[in-house]
Protein backbone atom coordinates (compact mmCIF):
# COMPACT_ATOMS: atom_id res chain seq x y z
CA UNK A 1 0.00 0.00 0.00
CA UNK A 2 1.74 3.53 -1.20
CA UNK A 3 0.61 5.22 1.85
CA UNK A 4 2.94 2.97 4.63
CA UNK A 5 6.08 3.36 2.41
CA UNK A 6 8.76 5.43 2.85
CA UNK A 7 10.30 7.83 0.22
CA UNK A 8 13.90 7.18 -0.81
CA UNK A 9 16.73 9.20 -0.41
CA UNK A 10 17.57 9.52 -4.17
CA UNK A 11 14.14 10.96 -4.82
CA UNK A 12 14.12 13.35 -1.76
CA UNK A 13 17.53 15.20 -2.42
CA UNK A 14 18.66 17.58 -4.76
CA UNK A 15 15.07 18.45 -6.30
CA UNK A 16 15.71 21.93 -7.37
CA UNK A 17 15.37 20.65 -10.84
CA UNK A 18 12.16 18.34 -10.78
CA UNK A 19 11.35 15.76 -13.65
CA UNK A 20 7.68 15.25 -13.10
CA UNK A 21 6.98 12.19 -15.79
CA UNK A 22 9.86 10.54 -14.64
CA UNK A 23 9.30 6.82 -12.81
CA UNK A 24 12.09 8.13 -10.27
CA UNK A 25 9.20 9.80 -9.16
CA UNK A 26 7.55 6.99 -7.35
CA UNK A 27 10.48 5.11 -6.17
CA UNK A 28 9.95 3.90 -3.07
CA UNK A 29 11.85 2.48 0.04
CA UNK A 30 11.11 -0.44 1.86
CA UNK A 31 14.83 -0.21 4.34
CA UNK A 32 13.20 1.50 7.20
CA UNK A 33 16.62 1.69 8.64
CA UNK A 34 17.60 3.66 5.97
CA UNK A 35 17.96 7.25 7.21
CA UNK A 36 16.68 10.27 4.89
CA UNK A 37 18.32 13.28 5.08
CA UNK A 38 16.83 15.77 2.41
CA UNK A 39 16.03 19.08 3.91
CA UNK A 40 12.44 20.48 3.49
CA UNK A 41 13.37 23.14 1.30
CA UNK A 42 14.74 20.61 -0.93
CA UNK A 43 11.73 17.96 -0.76
CA UNK A 44 9.14 21.01 -1.33
CA UNK A 45 9.71 21.78 -5.25
CA UNK A 46 9.22 17.75 -5.80
CA UNK A 47 6.46 17.50 -3.91
CA UNK A 48 4.61 20.40 -5.95
CA UNK A 49 6.19 19.61 -9.63
CA UNK A 50 4.04 16.43 -8.34
CA UNK A 51 0.83 17.76 -7.33
CA UNK A 52 1.41 19.88 -10.67
CA UNK A 53 1.98 16.02 -13.10
CA UNK A 54 -0.86 14.37 -11.06
CA UNK A 55 -3.42 17.43 -12.64
CA UNK A 56 -2.64 17.74 -15.46
CA UNK A 57 0.05 15.09 -17.03
CA UNK A 58 0.31 11.56 -17.90
CA UNK A 59 1.69 8.59 -15.85
CA UNK A 60 5.07 8.13 -15.40
CA UNK A 61 4.60 4.99 -17.64
CA UNK A 62 3.28 7.31 -20.55
CA UNK A 63 -0.61 6.18 -20.10
CA UNK A 64 -3.00 8.57 -19.89
CA UNK A 65 -2.86 11.32 -17.20
CA UNK A 66 -5.11 10.51 -14.14
CA UNK A 67 -7.73 12.88 -15.12
CA UNK A 68 -7.69 12.61 -18.96
CA UNK A 69 -10.42 10.83 -18.64
CA UNK A 70 -12.73 13.54 -17.12
CA UNK A 71 -12.09 15.41 -20.44
CA UNK A 72 -13.95 12.69 -22.40
CA UNK A 73 -16.81 12.88 -19.60
CA UNK A 74 -17.25 16.68 -19.36
CA UNK A 75 -18.00 17.63 -23.28
CA UNK A 76 -14.48 18.78 -24.07
CA UNK A 77 -12.52 15.77 -26.10
CA UNK A 78 -13.19 12.46 -27.67
CA UNK A 79 -11.04 9.56 -29.01
CA UNK A 80 -10.12 9.67 -32.18
CA UNK A 81 -11.23 7.38 -35.09
CA UNK A 82 -7.74 6.12 -35.69
CA UNK A 83 -7.89 4.30 -32.26
CA UNK A 84 -10.33 1.81 -30.19
CA UNK A 85 -11.40 2.10 -26.63
CA UNK A 86 -12.57 -0.26 -24.48
CA UNK A 87 -16.03 -0.51 -23.91
CA UNK A 88 -16.12 -0.30 -20.34
CA UNK A 89 -14.26 3.03 -20.96
CA UNK A 90 -17.39 4.47 -23.37
CA UNK A 91 -20.08 3.26 -21.05
CA UNK A 92 -19.09 3.96 -17.46
CA UNK A 93 -19.23 0.40 -16.72
CA UNK A 94 -15.42 0.50 -15.57
CA UNK A 95 -14.22 -2.10 -12.77
CA UNK A 96 -11.96 -1.46 -9.40
CA UNK A 97 -8.40 -1.64 -11.40
CA UNK A 98 -10.02 1.50 -13.52
CA UNK A 99 -7.17 4.74 -13.34
CA UNK A 100 -5.94 3.46 -9.86
CA UNK A 101 -2.86 6.02 -10.30
CA UNK A 102 -5.55 8.93 -9.01
CA UNK A 103 -5.61 7.03 -5.31
CA UNK A 104 -1.65 5.74 -5.42
CA UNK A 105 -0.06 8.95 -6.64
CA UNK A 106 -1.73 11.03 -4.20
CA UNK A 107 -1.23 8.69 -1.43
CA UNK A 108 3.02 8.93 -2.75
CA UNK A 109 3.03 12.24 -2.79
CA UNK A 110 1.07 12.75 0.45
CA UNK A 111 4.24 11.14 2.22
CA UNK A 112 6.13 14.43 0.38
CA UNK A 113 4.14 16.50 1.94
CA UNK A 114 4.03 15.04 5.37
CA UNK A 115 8.01 14.93 5.18
CA UNK A 116 8.42 18.82 4.71
CA UNK A 117 5.35 18.92 7.64
CA UNK A 118 7.58 16.85 10.14
CA UNK A 119 11.01 17.68 9.01
CA UNK A 120 10.13 21.52 8.91
CA UNK A 121 7.94 21.15 12.30
CA UNK A 122 11.51 19.68 13.82
CA UNK A 123 13.50 22.45 12.38
CA UNK A 124 11.42 25.37 13.39
CA UNK A 125 10.34 26.25 9.58
CA UNK A 126 6.99 27.25 9.95
CA UNK A 127 6.51 28.82 6.48
CA UNK A 128 7.71 25.40 4.61
CA UNK A 129 5.57 23.42 7.23
CA UNK A 130 2.58 25.72 6.53
CA UNK A 131 2.99 25.37 2.74
CA UNK A 132 3.11 21.95 3.08
CA UNK A 133 0.39 21.58 5.38
CA UNK A 134 -2.39 23.24 3.19
CA UNK A 135 -0.67 21.12 -0.35
CA UNK A 136 -1.83 17.95 2.00
CA UNK A 137 -5.04 19.28 2.78
CA UNK A 138 -5.49 19.83 -1.41
CA UNK A 139 -4.46 16.14 -1.82
CA UNK A 140 -6.21 14.91 0.57
CA UNK A 141 -9.63 17.36 -0.43
CA UNK A 142 -8.95 15.68 -3.95
CA UNK A 143 -9.16 12.34 -2.63
CA UNK A 144 -12.35 12.51 -0.74
CA UNK A 145 -14.12 14.31 -3.98
CA UNK A 146 -12.89 11.18 -5.86
CA UNK A 147 -14.16 8.37 -3.54
CA UNK A 148 -15.92 9.33 -0.46
CA UNK A 149 -14.26 7.46 2.87
CA UNK A 150 -10.32 7.18 2.51
CA UNK A 151 -7.77 6.42 5.06
CA UNK A 152 -6.89 9.60 6.94
CA UNK A 153 -6.25 9.56 10.82
CA UNK A 154 -4.28 6.55 10.08
CA UNK A 155 -2.41 6.81 7.19
CA UNK A 156 0.83 8.33 6.61
CA UNK A 157 2.21 6.51 9.50
CA UNK A 158 4.50 4.10 7.88
CA UNK A 159 4.96 1.03 9.88
CA UNK A 160 3.23 1.96 12.86
CA UNK A 161 -0.30 1.29 10.71
CA UNK A 162 0.04 -1.19 7.56
CA UNK A 163 -3.74 -1.84 7.76
CA UNK A 164 -5.20 1.71 8.05
CA UNK A 165 -8.69 2.59 8.22
CA UNK A 166 -10.95 4.70 6.45
CA UNK A 167 -12.11 8.26 7.75
CA UNK A 168 -16.10 9.56 7.18
CA UNK A 169 -15.38 11.96 4.08
CA UNK A 170 -17.38 14.74 6.61
CA UNK A 171 -14.76 14.04 8.85
CA UNK A 172 -12.37 14.50 6.84
CA UNK A 173 -13.24 17.53 5.42
CA UNK A 174 -14.11 19.38 8.73
CA UNK A 175 -10.44 18.50 10.00
CA UNK A 176 -8.85 19.79 6.34
CA UNK A 177 -10.35 23.45 7.39
CA UNK A 178 -8.32 23.15 10.91
CA UNK A 179 -5.13 21.80 9.00
CA UNK A 180 -5.26 24.58 6.57
CA UNK A 181 -6.01 27.26 9.20
CA UNK A 182 -2.96 25.37 11.15
CA UNK A 183 -1.14 26.11 7.96
CA UNK A 184 -2.08 29.39 7.37
CA UNK A 185 -1.14 30.39 11.07
CA UNK A 186 2.47 28.68 10.57
CA UNK A 187 2.48 30.90 7.20
CA UNK A 188 1.37 34.38 8.88
CA UNK A 189 4.71 33.92 11.46
CA UNK A 190 6.32 35.22 8.40
CA UNK A 191 9.05 37.82 9.81
CA UNK A 192 12.76 36.22 10.49
CA UNK A 193 11.63 32.44 9.44
CA UNK A 194 13.28 30.61 6.57
CA UNK A 195 11.94 31.40 3.46
CA UNK A 196 11.91 28.71 0.16
CA UNK A 197 12.08 31.05 -2.37
CA UNK A 198 12.79 29.93 -5.78
CA UNK A 199 12.81 26.42 -4.28
CA UNK A 200 8.69 27.50 -3.82
CA UNK A 201 7.94 26.78 -7.68
CA UNK A 202 4.26 27.48 -7.05
CA UNK A 203 4.30 31.25 -5.18
CA UNK A 204 8.45 31.75 -5.16
CA UNK A 205 8.18 32.52 -1.39
CA UNK A 206 5.37 34.95 -1.83
CA UNK A 207 3.54 34.17 0.97
CA UNK A 208 0.38 36.54 0.78
CA UNK A 209 -0.07 34.75 -2.16
CA UNK A 210 -0.28 31.23 -0.22
CA UNK A 211 -2.31 32.69 2.30
CA UNK A 212 -5.04 33.65 -0.06
CA UNK A 213 -4.80 30.41 -1.46
CA UNK A 214 -5.54 28.89 1.57
CA UNK A 215 -8.49 30.63 1.71
CA UNK A 216 -9.65 29.87 -1.99
CA UNK A 217 -8.90 26.36 -1.81
CA UNK A 218 -11.28 26.48 1.78
CA UNK A 219 -13.80 28.56 -0.46
CA UNK A 220 -13.92 25.79 -3.17
CA UNK A 221 -14.24 23.21 -0.58
CA UNK A 222 -17.41 25.33 1.06
CA UNK A 223 -18.93 26.08 -2.34
CA UNK A 224 -18.79 21.86 -2.67
CA UNK A 225 -21.24 21.90 -0.12
CA UNK A 226 -23.60 24.38 -1.30
CA UNK A 227 -26.58 21.79 -2.01
CA UNK A 228 -26.60 20.33 1.61
CA UNK A 229 -29.25 22.19 3.68
CA UNK A 230 -27.22 20.56 7.36
CA UNK A 231 -24.28 21.98 6.28
CA UNK A 232 -25.12 25.45 6.39
CA UNK A 233 -24.31 26.42 9.73
CA UNK A 234 -20.61 24.97 9.32
CA UNK A 235 -20.43 26.50 6.25
CA UNK A 236 -21.39 29.94 8.07
CA UNK A 237 -18.75 29.48 10.81
CA UNK A 238 -15.97 29.08 7.94
CA UNK A 239 -17.03 32.03 5.59
CA UNK A 240 -16.25 34.26 9.46
CA UNK A 241 -13.51 32.51 9.62
CA UNK A 242 -12.44 33.87 6.71
CA UNK A 243 -13.48 37.03 6.58
CA UNK A 244 -11.64 38.16 9.67
CA UNK A 245 -8.46 36.57 8.40
CA UNK A 246 -8.14 39.72 6.11
CA UNK A 247 -6.39 37.46 3.56
CA UNK A 248 -8.85 37.87 0.86
CA UNK A 249 -8.72 35.12 -2.32
CA UNK A 250 -6.66 34.45 -5.48
CA UNK A 251 -7.24 37.33 -8.07
CA UNK A 252 -6.59 38.43 -11.37
CA UNK A 253 -2.90 37.18 -12.42
CA UNK A 254 -2.62 34.72 -9.32
CA UNK A 255 -2.73 31.61 -10.74
CA UNK A 256 -1.58 28.92 -8.10
CA UNK A 257 0.56 27.07 -10.69
CA UNK A 258 4.31 25.29 -10.54
CA UNK A 259 6.82 24.96 -12.91
CA UNK A 260 10.53 23.55 -12.35
CA UNK A 261 12.59 24.66 -15.06
CA UNK A 262 10.35 23.00 -17.57
CA UNK A 263 12.53 22.19 -21.01
CA UNK A 264 12.63 20.27 -23.87
CA UNK A 265 14.62 17.48 -22.90
CA UNK A 266 13.42 14.12 -22.45
CA UNK A 267 11.20 13.71 -18.99
CA UNK A 268 11.41 17.67 -18.38
CA UNK A 269 8.44 19.20 -20.64
CA UNK A 270 5.53 20.62 -18.81
CA UNK A 271 3.94 17.39 -18.04
CA UNK A 272 0.50 18.45 -19.90
CA UNK A 273 2.86 19.16 -23.29
CA UNK A 274 5.21 16.66 -22.96
CA UNK A 275 2.35 14.26 -23.12
CA UNK A 276 1.36 15.73 -26.28
CA UNK A 277 4.10 16.68 -28.15
CA UNK A 278 7.53 14.40 -28.00
CA UNK A 279 11.10 16.02 -27.91
CA UNK A 280 11.32 16.46 -31.29
CA UNK A 281 7.68 18.64 -31.49
CA UNK A 282 6.42 15.90 -33.35
CA UNK A 283 2.92 14.49 -31.88
CA UNK A 284 2.58 11.36 -29.29
CA UNK A 285 0.09 8.60 -29.51
CA UNK A 286 -2.16 10.34 -26.92
CA UNK A 287 -2.37 13.69 -29.28
CA UNK A 288 -2.77 11.21 -31.44
CA UNK A 289 -6.21 9.46 -29.41
CA UNK A 290 -7.49 12.72 -27.96
CA UNK A 291 -9.67 14.79 -29.99
CA UNK A 292 -12.15 17.72 -30.08
CA UNK A 293 -15.67 16.73 -28.50
CA UNK A 294 -18.53 18.22 -30.97
CA UNK A 295 -20.65 19.45 -27.90
CA UNK A 296 -17.07 21.83 -26.42
CA UNK A 297 -16.79 22.94 -30.29
CA UNK A 298 -20.39 23.35 -30.59
CA UNK A 299 -20.56 25.36 -27.25
CA UNK A 300 -18.16 27.75 -28.03
CA UNK A 301 -19.16 28.16 -31.89
CA UNK A 302 -22.82 29.08 -30.64
CA UNK A 303 -21.61 31.25 -28.24
CA UNK A 304 -19.41 33.11 -30.63
CA UNK A 305 -16.48 32.32 -28.31
CA UNK A 306 -13.16 33.42 -29.66
CA UNK A 307 -11.62 30.95 -26.75
CA UNK A 308 -12.89 27.89 -29.88
CA UNK A 309 -9.29 28.26 -31.28
CA UNK A 310 -7.71 28.21 -28.01
CA UNK A 311 -9.20 24.80 -26.93
CA UNK A 312 -9.30 23.41 -30.36
CA UNK A 313 -7.17 23.49 -33.44
CA UNK A 314 -8.87 23.74 -36.88
CA UNK A 315 -9.24 20.75 -39.11
CA UNK A 316 -5.37 19.72 -40.88
CA UNK A 317 -5.45 22.04 -43.86
CA UNK A 318 -8.30 24.54 -43.02
CA UNK A 319 -7.90 27.45 -41.11
CA UNK A 320 -11.51 28.26 -40.04
CA UNK A 321 -13.34 24.22 -39.89
CA UNK A 322 -13.33 23.20 -36.23
CA UNK A 323 -15.05 19.66 -35.75
CA UNK A 324 -15.27 16.89 -33.59
CA UNK A 325 -17.70 13.75 -32.31
CA UNK A 326 -19.29 13.06 -29.15
CA UNK A 327 -18.01 10.89 -26.50
CA UNK A 328 -19.02 7.02 -27.18
CA UNK A 329 -20.26 7.56 -30.59
CA UNK A 330 -20.38 4.49 -33.05
CA UNK A 331 -19.41 7.12 -35.72
CA UNK A 332 -15.31 8.12 -34.57
CA UNK A 333 -14.43 10.19 -37.05
CA UNK A 334 -10.28 9.68 -37.95
CA UNK A 335 -7.68 12.16 -37.30
CA UNK A 336 -7.78 14.59 -40.63
CA UNK A 337 -11.47 15.21 -40.29
CA UNK A 338 -11.63 16.22 -36.57
CA UNK A 339 -9.63 18.80 -33.89
CA UNK A 340 -6.87 18.51 -31.97
CA UNK A 341 -6.76 20.17 -28.49
CA UNK A 342 -5.33 23.56 -29.20
CA UNK A 343 -2.57 25.64 -28.35
CA UNK A 344 -4.27 27.64 -25.49
CA UNK A 345 -3.47 24.14 -23.48
CA UNK A 346 -0.49 23.33 -25.20
CA UNK A 347 1.42 26.29 -25.23
CA UNK A 348 5.29 25.35 -25.32
CA UNK A 349 6.95 22.81 -23.44
CA UNK A 350 7.85 25.63 -20.34
CA UNK A 351 4.22 26.17 -19.35
CA UNK A 352 3.38 26.42 -15.98
CA UNK A 353 1.44 23.65 -14.52
CA UNK A 354 -1.74 24.61 -13.29
CA UNK A 355 -3.08 23.84 -9.45
CA UNK A 356 -5.83 26.29 -9.16
CA UNK A 357 -6.07 28.90 -11.29
CA UNK A 358 -7.50 32.51 -11.10
CA UNK A 359 -10.31 32.52 -13.21
CA UNK A 360 -11.38 29.39 -11.28
CA UNK A 361 -11.08 31.71 -7.95
CA UNK A 362 -13.17 34.35 -9.39
CA UNK A 363 -16.12 32.38 -10.26
CA UNK A 364 -16.01 31.10 -7.34
CA UNK A 365 -16.38 34.17 -5.72
CA UNK A 366 -18.88 35.03 -8.09
CA UNK A 367 -21.23 31.80 -7.22
CA UNK A 368 -20.16 33.17 -3.28
CA UNK A 369 -21.32 36.54 -4.05
CA UNK A 370 -24.11 35.65 -5.59
CA UNK A 371 -25.57 33.67 -2.84
CA UNK A 372 -24.84 36.20 -0.15
CA UNK A 373 -22.09 34.18 1.54
CA UNK A 374 -19.30 37.04 0.53
CA UNK A 375 -18.84 41.04 -0.13
CA UNK A 376 -18.76 41.92 -3.86
CA UNK A 377 -20.73 42.19 -7.18
CA UNK A 378 -21.39 38.87 -8.64
CA UNK A 379 -21.65 40.75 -11.84
CA UNK A 380 -18.35 42.55 -12.10
CA UNK A 381 -16.93 38.84 -10.60
CA UNK A 382 -18.33 36.54 -13.06
CA UNK A 383 -16.90 39.13 -16.42
CA UNK A 384 -13.48 39.55 -14.41
CA UNK A 385 -13.47 35.49 -14.36
CA UNK A 386 -14.23 35.41 -18.19
CA UNK A 387 -12.05 38.03 -18.47
CA UNK A 388 -9.70 36.44 -16.91
CA UNK A 389 -9.87 32.85 -18.04
CA UNK A 390 -9.38 34.54 -21.82
CA UNK A 391 -6.19 35.84 -20.76
CA UNK A 392 -4.93 32.19 -19.13
CA UNK A 393 -5.80 31.05 -22.80
CA UNK A 394 -3.52 33.38 -24.75
CA UNK A 395 -6.62 35.61 -25.62
CA UNK A 396 -7.20 39.06 -24.41
CA UNK A 397 -9.55 41.08 -21.92
CA UNK A 398 -10.76 43.45 -24.87
CA UNK A 399 -11.69 40.00 -26.55
CA UNK A 400 -13.87 38.73 -23.21
CA UNK A 401 -15.25 42.26 -23.04
CA UNK A 402 -17.04 41.76 -26.48
CA UNK A 403 -17.96 38.03 -25.89
CA UNK A 404 -19.99 38.94 -22.42
CA UNK A 405 -21.65 41.96 -23.30
CA UNK A 406 -23.15 40.21 -26.31
CA UNK A 407 -26.89 41.34 -25.56
CA UNK A 408 -29.61 39.06 -24.77
CA UNK A 409 -27.67 35.66 -25.07
CA UNK A 410 -28.22 33.70 -21.90
CA UNK A 411 -25.64 32.78 -20.11
CA UNK A 412 -22.98 34.38 -21.56
CA UNK A 413 -24.24 38.21 -20.93
CA UNK A 414 -25.04 38.63 -17.14
CA UNK A 415 -28.26 40.44 -17.37
CA UNK A 416 -29.77 38.20 -19.84
CA UNK A 417 -28.93 35.53 -17.88
CA UNK A 418 -32.25 34.43 -15.99
CA UNK A 419 -30.54 31.49 -13.80
CA UNK A 420 -27.51 33.56 -12.35
CA UNK A 421 -25.70 30.26 -10.76
CA UNK A 422 -26.41 28.78 -14.04
CA UNK A 423 -24.19 31.49 -15.82
CA UNK A 424 -21.87 31.35 -13.55
CA UNK A 425 -21.09 27.74 -13.74
CA UNK A 426 -21.92 27.73 -17.48
CA UNK A 427 -18.73 29.97 -17.99
CA UNK A 428 -16.77 27.89 -15.11
CA UNK A 429 -17.34 24.84 -16.78
CA UNK A 430 -16.44 26.84 -20.39
CA UNK A 431 -13.19 27.90 -18.59
CA UNK A 432 -11.97 24.72 -17.12
CA UNK A 433 -11.24 22.76 -21.21
CA UNK A 434 -8.57 20.53 -20.63
CA UNK A 435 -6.75 21.80 -17.68
CA UNK A 436 -9.31 21.61 -14.47
CA UNK A 437 -11.57 19.07 -15.64
CA UNK A 438 -11.81 17.74 -12.21
CA UNK A 439 -13.88 21.19 -11.59
CA UNK A 440 -15.99 20.58 -14.15
CA UNK A 441 -17.23 17.21 -13.20
CA UNK A 442 -17.63 18.53 -9.50
CA UNK A 443 -19.85 21.03 -10.57
CA UNK A 444 -21.59 18.60 -12.46
CA UNK A 445 -22.18 15.99 -9.42
CA UNK A 446 -22.96 19.15 -7.16
CA UNK A 447 -25.34 20.81 -9.68
CA UNK A 448 -26.32 19.39 -12.78
CA UNK A 449 -24.85 21.80 -14.75
CA UNK A 450 -23.99 22.52 -17.42
CA UNK A 451 -27.54 21.36 -18.19
CA UNK A 452 -26.35 19.58 -21.62
CA UNK A 453 -23.33 17.78 -21.44
CA UNK A 454 -24.46 14.56 -23.29
CA UNK A 455 -24.47 10.83 -21.80
CA UNK A 456 -21.57 8.70 -23.80
CA UNK A 457 -22.96 7.67 -27.28
CA UNK A 458 -22.18 4.06 -27.05
CA UNK A 459 -25.01 1.62 -27.53
CA UNK A 460 -23.88 -0.26 -24.33
CA UNK A 461 -24.61 2.43 -22.21
CA UNK A 462 -27.04 0.78 -19.85
CA UNK A 463 -27.06 3.45 -17.41
CA UNK A 464 -27.54 6.62 -18.80
CA UNK A 465 -25.46 8.72 -15.90
CA UNK A 466 -22.13 10.23 -16.00
CA UNK A 467 -20.37 8.21 -12.80
CA UNK A 468 -20.79 10.46 -9.31
CA UNK A 469 -17.51 8.70 -8.13
CA UNK A 470 -14.80 6.36 -9.08
CA UNK A 471 -13.79 2.73 -7.24
CA UNK A 472 -11.70 2.11 -4.94
CA UNK A 473 -8.71 0.43 -6.07
CA UNK A 474 -7.65 -3.36 -6.25
CA UNK A 475 -4.87 -2.61 -4.36
CA UNK A 476 -6.83 -1.74 -1.66
CA UNK A 477 -9.22 -4.85 -1.99
CA UNK A 478 -5.91 -7.10 -2.19
CA UNK A 479 -3.76 -5.58 0.95
CA UNK A 480 -6.37 -3.49 3.09
CA UNK A 481 -9.43 -5.92 2.42
CA UNK A 482 -10.90 -5.67 5.47
CA UNK A 483 -10.88 -1.98 5.95
CA UNK A 484 -12.04 -1.15 2.53
CA UNK A 485 -14.95 -3.98 2.51
CA UNK A 486 -15.89 -2.53 5.69
CA UNK A 487 -17.30 0.34 3.15
CA UNK A 488 -19.96 -1.90 1.73
CA UNK A 489 -20.54 -2.42 -1.88
CA UNK A 490 -19.61 0.67 -3.98
CA UNK A 491 -21.42 1.66 -6.93
CA UNK A 492 -20.51 4.77 -8.94
CA UNK A 493 -23.84 6.06 -9.81
CA UNK A 494 -25.70 5.64 -6.64
CA UNK A 495 -22.64 5.72 -4.26
CA UNK A 496 -22.81 9.61 -3.13
CA UNK A 497 -19.90 11.75 -1.91
CA UNK A 498 -21.23 13.27 1.54
CA UNK A 499 -21.47 16.28 -0.23
CA UNK A 500 -23.52 15.61 -3.26
CA UNK A 501 -27.43 16.15 -3.48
Amino acid sequence: MIYIKRLTTGLLAGMLMVMTGCKDYLNVNNNPNQVTAATPQLVLPDALATTGWYLTGNTPSGAAGSFYFLNLWMGYWNWSGNYSIATSDKNYQFTQGFNNSIWTSAYLNLKNYNYVDNQAATLGQPLLQGMAKIMKALHFQLLVDTYGDVPYTSALQGTANILPTYDKAQDIYEDLFKQIDAGMALLAKGDGTLNPGPNDIMFQGDINKWLKFGNTLKLRMLLRQSEKADRATFIQTQLASIKASGYGFLGAGENASVNPGYTNSQNMQNPLYGAFYAINGNPTTLNNQYKGNLYGITFYKNSNDPRLAAYYRPVVGTTTNFNGTLFGTTDVLVNSQVSDVGAGILKSVSQNSPILQSHESLFMQAEAAQRGWITGDPKTLYQSAIAESFVNVGRTAAEATTYYSQAGVNNVNWDASTNKIEAIITQKWASENGTAPFEAWSDYRRLGLPTGVPISQDPSTSVKQIPIRLLYPTSEYSNNAANVGAQGTINQFTTKIFWEK
